[in-house]
C-alpha cells in the first residue's frame, strides 16, 4: 500500500510471500535486498520469517539478520543514486519453504518538491499468484497512472482521500521462460507507475530548476576554454576539443550531498577538483561551451536496458545525464571517457532522452554501420606441425572502439592477451600493440602477433576452416545470437556494428590445396553478408563482410526469425573448409 501526503511524501507498506519451489529460487531469495535513498527515505523491517512446508514459522532476528550498505557506484551508476541496500537474511531455509517479508519505506523528503513517483514491476518470468497495489492520495491531487497488464479494481473518493486498487496475476499459461539479454521490465510490462507529474516536460522543468545556474563560466573556466580552442575557428572543432579535455581530465566519482542526486556542483568547483558524477560532467562541459558561446542542453537518459518511456511521466526512467548540442545535432557523454566526440556508448544509444531545457523528448541514434565499425586483417602462416604464426591489424571506429580503448587503458597487456586467446578458444601466445587509447580523434588500431597451437592437421590429407580469431567482435557472434534467440517471447537487445574480416592463410610448401569453398552473397534489407575465397598457389585469401543497417537496438524474437536465413547461411559459411593433402 502506498500512502501519499499533501507534500508528495510517500509511505510504502509492502508484504511479500515468495515460495522457493526450486534451487534457483532458493539461491535468489535466501536474502532480500531493498533499495532506498538514504538521504531522503527511512526503512523499517516489520517482519521476516521462513515458513516451512509443514506450516511451522521461523522468525528472523531483526537485530542480527538485517544489514545495510551503500549500493555500488561505477561509471554506469544511476544519476539519482544515493541508493543504499537494506538486506534481510532469512533463517533455516530449504527448497520448498516460503519467505515472508513485511517492511515500510517512508519519505523524509522528496527529490522534487511536492512530487512523487511510485513504480512496481511484475516480471513475466516470475509466477505472481496474487499481486496488488493500493494507492491512497489526497483527493485533490491530480495523479497519472500507467498500469499495462493490470486490472483496476477500485477507484473511490472518501474523506478527502482518493483510493485506487490495481491487481495482477500471472496468466494461466504460466510464466515466460527466462531469457538472456531482455529489456528492462517497464519496457515489456506488466508494471504500475503512478505520479503527480503532469508530463515529461514538467519533469524537465523540475530538474532544470533544481540544477540552477551551475554552468555559468567562471574566470578559470573561461581561461581554460580559450586556451583549449586557441587558433581554432571551426565551432564544431572547438566543441570537440572541450569535450576531449573533460573526457580525459575529469574523473567519474559519485558525489551526493542532500539533494545532490539532481543538483550538480558549480562548474568552478568541478574544475578545481577535476572529479564529479554525470551531472557534474555535463555541467562543466556546458560551462566550457558557454564560454565559447556554443549552446548545449543537459538531457536525461536511461543508461541501461530501458528503451521506452511509460505513458505516465516517470522520472525514474532516467538515470544518467548527458549533453545535447543542437547546433551540431550531436549528443555527447564525457563520462564515457573513451568515446569520440559525437559518439555515444551502446548503452546510451537508441534511447528516448528528456531535454531539461526545452522539455522535449529527443532520441539518440541507434548503433549501426554508420557509427560503429570493425575491420580486421589476419595473416596466418601454418607450419609443418600444424601450428600457425599469426599477425593481425584491427581498426575500430565509433562505438566499436570505446570498449577496446577502455580495456587497454585499464588492464595489463598480459591479461588482455590472455583473455583474447581464451575467448577465442585458442591456445598459444599472443602479443598486442595498441595505439594510444586516449587519442579520440582517430580510429583505434591494434596490431597482434603470435603463434597459435594446432590450427590445422599436418600432414594431410585433411581440411581446415578459419576458427574464431582473437578480436573484440566477430561475425560468428551475430549468427549465434540470431539462431539462439529467434522467436524468443520477449524483446531483447541487438547491436549493429559493421564487421569486416579478411584472412590470408598460407599452408606449407610440401602440401597442396585441393579445393576451396565458394563465396556467398545475401541481402535481407537491414542485413547483408558477402564472402569470397581465392587461391594463389598455397595461399587462400578470404574476405567476409557483415553490414547491419539497423534502425533500432531492440530486436523482437520475430525480427530475429526474419534474419534466420542469412544467419544460418553465415554459420555454414564460417564452417566451410579448405581441402589439402
Amino acid at each position: 500500500m502506498v500512502t501519499v501526503d499533501e507534500a508528495g511524501r510517500r509511505t510504502t507498506h509492502r508484504t511479500l510471500k515468495i515460495n522457493l519451489s526450486n534451487e534457483a529460487a532458493l539461491q535468489a531469495f535466501s536474502q532480500y535486498a531493498l533499495g532506498y535513498n538514504a538521504e531522503l527515505q527511512s526503512v523499517k523491517i516489520d517482519d521476516a520469517e521462513t515458513i516451512h512446508a509443514d506450516g511451522t514459522h521461523v522468525v528472523a532476528d531483526l537485530q542480527s539478520a538485517v544489514f545495510d550498505r551503500a549500493a555500488p557506484v561505477t561509471v554506469s551508476a544511476p544519476q539519482f543514486s544515493e541508493e543504499h541496500l537494506r538486506i534481510v537474511a532469512f533463517p533455516a531455509l530449504t527448497k520448498g519453504d516460503t519467505v515472508l517479508l513485511s517492511y515500510s519505506i517512508t519519505d523524509i523528503n522528496t527529490l522534487f518538491p511536492g512530487k512523487f513517483t511510485d513504480l512496481a514491476v511484475y516480471p513475466l518470468t516470475s509466477d505472481f499468484r496474487d499481486a496488488s497495489v493500493t494507492l491512497d492520495t489526497p483527493a485533490d491531487m491530480p495523479v497519472n497512472i500507467d498500469a499495462p497488464g493490470m486490472q483496476a479494481q477500485q477507484d473511490t473518493v472518501q474523506g478527502g482521500r482518493h483510493v485506487r486498487v490495481y491487481r495482477y496475476h500471472t496468466a494461466s499459461s504460466g510464466p515466460v521462460p527466462q531469457q538472456a539479454n531482455t529489456l528492462t521490465w517497464t519496457d515489456v510490462g506488466p508494471y504500475f507507475v503512478a505520479t503527480n507529474f503532469r508530463d515529461y516536460a514538467e519533469i524537465a522543468q523540475a530538474y532544470h530548476v533544481r540544477s540552477g545556474e551551475q554552468d555559468e563560466p567562471s574566470a578559470a573556466v573561461q581561461a581554460l576554454a580559450d586556451s583549449l580552442t586557441k587558433g581554432v575557428n571551426d565551432r564544431r572543432e572547438q566543441a570537440s576539443r572541450l569535450y576531449d579535455w573533460v573526457s580525459r581530465n575529469v574523473r567519474y566519482v559519485g558525489v551526493y550531498i542532500g539533494a545532490g542526486g539532481v543538483v550538480p556542483r558549480s562548474a568552478d568547483i568541478i574544475l578545481s577538483g577535476r572529479y564529479g558524477d554525470c551531472k557534474d560532467h555535463a555541467t562543466l562541459f556546458a560551462a566550457l561551451l558557454k564560454a565559447k558561446h556554443i549552446e548545449s542542453h543537459s538531457v536525461l537518459v536511461n543508461l541501461g536496458d530501458g528503451y521506452r518511456l511509460p505513458n505516465a511521466p516517470d522520472w525514474m526512467a532516467f538515470n544518467h545525464a548527458i549533453t545535447w548540442l543542437p547546433e551540431f545535432k550531436v549528443f555527447a557523454d564525457t563520462t564515457a571517457g573513451f568515446a569520440p566526440f559525437g559518439t555515444l556508448t551502446f548503452e546510451a544509444s537508441d534511447k528516448p532522452v528528456l531535454d531539461t531545457t526545452t522539455g522535449a523528448i529527443l532520441h539518440t541514434p541507434p548503433q549501426n554501420d554508420a557509427n560503429s565499425s570493425s575491420s580486421v586483417d589476419y595473416a596466418l602462416n601454418i607450419n609443418n606441425d600444424g601450428d600457425a604464426n599469426v599477425t593481425a591489424h584491427a581498426e575500430l571506429s565509433g562505438q566499436a572502439s570505446i570498449g577496446p580503448r577502455r580495456t587497454f587503458s585499464r588492464l595489463s597487456r598480459s591479461r588482455i592477451e590472455y583473455e583474447m586467446l581464451s575467448r577465442s578458444g585458442l591456445t598459444g601466445s599472443l602479443h598486442a600493440t595498441p595505439t594510444d587509447p586516449g587519442e579520440l580523434e582517430t580510429p583505434f588500431t591494434l596490431s597482434l602477433s603470435g603463434k597459435l597451437d594446432q590450427l590445422a592437421i599436418m600432414p594431410g590429407p585433411a581440411a581446415f576452416s578459419v576458427p574464431r580469431m582473437p578480436t573484440f567482435d566477430s561475425i560468428q557472434s551475430f549468427s549465434e545470437l540470431v539462431l539462439r534467440r529467434m522467436n524468443s517471447p520477449l524483446d531483447g537487445i541487438c547491436g549493429g556494428t559493421r564487421l569486416r574480416e579478411h584472412y590470408v592463410v598460407e599452408i606449407p610448401g610440401n602440401a597442396k590445396i585441393l579445393a576451396i569453398p565458394s563465396g556467398i552473397s545475401m541481402d535481407s534489407g537491414e542485413i547483408s553478408y558477402h564472402s569470397s575465397y581465392r587461391q594463389r598457389d598455397n595461399t587462400v585469401e578470404i574476405d567476409r563482410l557483415l553490414e547491419r543497417r539497423l534502425t533500432s537496438n531492440v530486436c523482437s524474437g520475430a525480427k530475429l526469425a526474419e534474419w534466420a536465413g542469412i544467419a544460418g547461411a553465415i554459420s555454414k559459411d564460417l564452417k566451410r573448409q579448405v581441402l589439402y593433402k
